[in-house]
């Protein structure tokens, strides 16, 4: 084979003087006056901005107390999200992507972006090509998924070019880079590249509607407001500002929003600290509602410290030289993978036959293939694959029968016509290599199960040795195995995924047809792995893990990196998403109590030609202990059962059949007020009192079972309402409370609650009929 010789020192000093460097200039995270500008400059700010600017102008100082609230959100969301942008950064470097590079004949590994122009790189197999180049020396196959959508691998021969941005699937070859930084090929089509799979959350698209909603609802309501009030009641401006104010400030979920972002980077920075980079913030969420947890086996259940277990050769003309072709065969190839690197710390004596022509080893393949000169053509692989008839002897199949991987070592007379009658080679010896189950795996396995999340092995390996070491871990089911070389058609595809808990003999796009079978049943998949072959499959899966350990295409592609490559870890990434998610779904029905009712009544002002009944201290109160406080001690309970509805419905279920509850008894006591001679002073003093206890009922609801923890929160958060609402009774601007005035709060509390029940059974039979897909 041709010496391929790279740049010296001289010539790389000169290309650096140049400006030809690797450098991309798209920055990798946010900047701080990004992040700054994000958080300030929003929607819900800007309403905020105008409603305090309106206040103060009419000196209505005691209602500006939201100010100081919305500002420490900002500052809290800022500080947030530059921590766990920090955190995301400094992970980032640990599995920043390296290159190998040839230069005054030795191997470097390099950081990406210190190649230059015309710099011989080596690429092996799960590398991704970190700048466009031109095969020199060794054919090799590549996955330009990513960059032209194509699945199938791309062979690619000396002197075709390699494209930034795809990886290489099978082989390993010496390329030389023809262009970097902006004028590569991927940074040409905005990096794509890079871009992984848009996450679809839940969260978002509720949140973006409700925010929507409240948009175009915000500006009619407010003119029809202030024109009533000005133009038809004839109230001075100072009253009109501070009524309409209150009615736009309860429109907006503000706190919502915020806890919600919070809670999520929060999590960023939290699942940092044990080794997991989080490249997708909202993939914390989809993880929470997964299904199936499709996992690899090598490197993923087991430790991926594979060893030479034993060595088996047959009796024939090569069984003296046996050690020397193996020596030969592993100095030859250029395979990278974990089981050749195995081989490679076995077989490091003398090498005295030279290699002459390679095909890499394919995970579609099974095999790998070296011509040696002297030798002949040598295949090493799947024993079922290179040889189907051959019986391995005893002590082989016992070892295959607890776990370990069985690789076949064959010889056959020509390399060019050796793939067309395989079945004509020699079996030359056979391999024994073992990979001892994580020690974290069973844990972790029953985990799971107890979590309603289905678990299953899916791998390249023997079923028989997947089988055992699944049964090992206590995958359901373990001893029922399908091999996926077997399978002909998608139906027989999707049987198999969807009966059987172990399945071998996947080849990449089996994996990768396995997840979408899986999906079209409405199954959310997480799917976990470490190398090239598992790109396709974790590229198309709800939410994709890889191993830190794993090859640069898995680590890119993936949502979730586990940096220490421990099974456990991922009890805690489910963990984390679980408890995020029931959290915000809780407190959500804490926040659109006070966006629905707010709606609702001041649409029923405009119908009833009434004043808002609030004013924004008084909204400042009911936020802060009815959503602030219950919303916060909640979060102290570990909640991570498997989310049962989604936040509409949640809402649905709590938030509807109290805010109706509180606009009706706005419609009665209005109605009312002139036949019971209440001043509008003492209707909304009832009203207050009414919101207040309606929200807090709703709360109960919400913490429903009650539990000795819930019950001191629910007493503290009503003992401190009553204080506060006591100490600061001039500034709430409400009517003195005498017997006759409490009767009413009385009497309208019960027609309150009353309704209250009522809707809510009418929505639970509602939900009960109309399950969620």
């Amino acid at each position: 084979m041709n010496k391929v010789k790279g740049l010296t020192n001289q010539e790389v000093q000169e290309q650096m003087r140049l400006g030809h460097v690797n450098i991309s200039p798209k920055p990798l995270v946010k900047t701080h006056r990004q992040i700054f500008c994000e958080h300030i400059f929003t929607l819900f700010n800007a309403y905020n901005f105008v409603i305090a600017c309106a206040l103060i102008y009419v000196q209505a100082w005691s209602s500006l107390f939201f100010v100081l609230i919305v500002t420490m959100n900002t500052i809290i969301h800022i500080y947030q999200d530059i921590r766990s942008r920090q955190m995301v950064a400094r992970l980032n470097l640990i599995i920043s992507p390296k290159t190998k590079v040839l230069r005054e004949e030795q191997i470097y590994e390099i950081d990406n972006e210190d190649i230059v122009l015309h710099d011989v790189v080596l690429f092996e197999t799960g590398q991704q090509i970190s700048a466009d180049s031109v095969v020199l020396d060794t054919p090799i196959e590549v996955d330009e998924s990513l960059l032209t959508g194509e699945a199938d691998p791309v062979f690619k021969d000396v002197g075709d070019h390699l494209l930034s941005g795809s990886f290489v699937v099978s082989g390993a070859c010496h390329a030389r880079v023809e262009h970097v930084g902006i004028d590569n090929y991927a940074t040409k089509i905005a990096n794509e590249a890079r871009k992984r799979k848009p996450v679809i959350s839940d969260l978002v698209v509720t949140f973006k509607k409700v925010t929507r909603l409240t948009s175009m609802l915000v500006l009619p309501i407010s003119i029809c407001l202030i024109y009533q009030a000005l133009g038809i009641r004839n109230e001075t401006l100072t009253s009109t500002i501070v009524n309409t104010s209150t009615a736009l400030l309860g429109m907006l979920p503000i706190g919502l929003v915020l806890l919600t972002s919070v809670s999520l980077a929060t999590s960023v920075v939290r699942l940092g600290k044990r080794k997991v980079l989080v490249q997708e913030m909202f993939s914390i969420e989809t993880l929470s509602h997964v299904d199936v947890l499709c996992l690899d086996k090598t490197g993923t259940l087991t430790q991926g410290k594979m060893k030479v277990q034993d060595v088996y050769t047959f009796e024939n003309q090569w069984h003296d030289q046996f050690m020397n072709i193996m020596n030969s065969f592993v100095k030859g190839s250029l395979d990278n993978n974990a089981t050749f690197l195995t081989m490679k710390d076995y077989f490091q004596g003398e090498a005295p036959y030279s290699p002459l022509r390679r095909i890499s080893f394919s995970s579609a393949r099974k095999w790998s293939a070296l011509e040696l000169e002297k030798v002949g053509t040598i295949i090493v692989g799947a024993p079922e694959i290179i040889l189907p008839d051959l019986i391995l002897p005893l002590s082989i199949e016992s070892a295959k029968q607890q776990g370990a991987r069985i690789l076949l070592v064959a010889r056959h007379f020509d390399f060019d016509s050796f793939q067309d009658n395989m079945e004509q080679s020699t079996a030359l010896g056979l391999i024994v290599i073992s990979d001892p189950l994580r020690e974290d795996a069973k844990e972790t396995i029953q985990f799971f199960k107890e979590n309603d999340v289905d678990v299953k092995i899916i791998s390249g390996d023997h079923p028989v040795t997947v089988s055992a070491l699944a049964k090992q871990a206590g995958i359901e089911n373990a001893q029922k195995y399908i091999d996926a070389s077997t399978l002909t058609t998608p139906k027989e595809l999707e049987d198999a995924i969807m009966n059987y808990h172990v399945i071998g003999r996947a080849s990449p796009s089996q994996k990768h047809e396995m997840i979408l079978c899986l999906q079209k049943h409405k199954q959310k998949v997480a799917m976990t792995g470490d190398g090239v072959n598992d790109v396709l499959a974790l590229k198309d899966a709800d939410v994709s893990i890889a191993m830190g350990s794993g090859s640069d295409a898995a680590k890119q592609i993936s949502q979730f990196v586990v940096i220490n490559g421990e099974l456990s870890t991922m009890v805690d990434v489910v963990k984390e998403g679980r408890l995020d998610i029931n959290n915000v779904t809780r407190s959500a029905s804490m926040y659109y109590l006070k966006t629905i009712y707010t709606i609702l009544i001041s649409m029923t002002c405009i119908v009833l030609n009434m004043p808002y009944p609030f004013i924004p201290f008084q909204m400042t109160l009911l936020d802060n202990f009815v959503e602030g406080f219950p919303s916060f001690m909640i979060l102290f309970e570990k909640n991570i059962s498997k989310q049962k509805e989604s936040i509409g419905r949640y809402t649905l279920r709590y938030s509807f059949p109290n805010a109706i509850a509180i606009v009706l008894c706005v419609i009665a006591l209005k109605l009312l007020a002139p036949v019971l001679s209440l001043s509008l002073n003492q209707v909304f003093t009832i009203l207050y009192y009414t919101t207040a206890i309606l929200s807090i009922h709703m709360i109960y609801r919400i913490y429903s079972p009650i539990n000795l923890y819930r019950t001191v929160v629910l007493i503290i958060d009503i003992i401190a309402f009553v204080l506060v609402s006591y100490i600061t009774y001039d500034l709430l601007q409400l009517a003195p409370i005498n017997m006759q005035l409490f009767q009413y709060i009385l009497i309208v509390l019960i027609f309150g609650l009353m309704i209250s029940t009522c809707i809510s059974q009418i929505v639970i039979r509602y939900l009960n009929t109309h399950p969620q897909d």
